[in-house]
């Protein structure tokens, strides 16, 4: 989707404004559509990690039971989740939580590898006081220092 003129600019000064002002407010209005900021919100793991555990700390190193975690402030989307886990052959499944219920479609499943992401075709949204965790399903290898991370776009 590219910005294209509407049309041939007048030759008429008088005329002239009022077609800038229409083009300005088409190319903001293309621009206000495409441009989506992402962020991370990340949590950590100083440990092995456990099987159906809320154990991911969000900056303090506490573990964050289900129901609470991150409270978004505006309306955005999970649009992926990328995953670090310590140990060469470490293993692990995490699902994502929204408002206390677990998302089985929202989860990142590292059968292959200790690192990797999972992006999503349609982000999960969260509304103004939704709340966001983490769940670890499963794991197998794992040691200190996890790293969980979910890019949340702009809705």
């Amino acid at each position: 989707m590219g910005w294209e003129p509407l049309g041939r600019a007048p030759t008429d000064p008088r005329q002239l404004a009022s077609y800038v002002d229409a083009q300005l407010m088409e190319l903001s209005q293309q621009l206000e559509e495409s441009y989506r900021p992402l962020w991370p919100i990340w949590a950590e793991e100083a440990a092995a990690l456990g099987t159906n555990a809320y154990e991911w700390a969000f900056g303090n190193g506490a573990d964050t039971a289900s129901g609470l975690g991150i409270v978004i402030p505006f309306r955005c989307g999970l649009v992926a989740l990328s995953l670090s886990l310590a140990g060469g052959s470490a293993r692990a499944k995490v699902e994502v939580e929204k408002d206390g219920a677990i998302e089985a479609d929202y989860a990142i499943d590292l059968t292959a590898s200790n690192q990797g992401f999972q992006e999503f075709p349609l982000p999960l949204v969260f509304h103004p006081g939704s709340v966001l965790n983490f769940r670890t399903v499963s794991n197998t290898g794992t040691a200190t220092s996890n790293v969980i991370c979910a890019w949340m776009r702009l809705e």
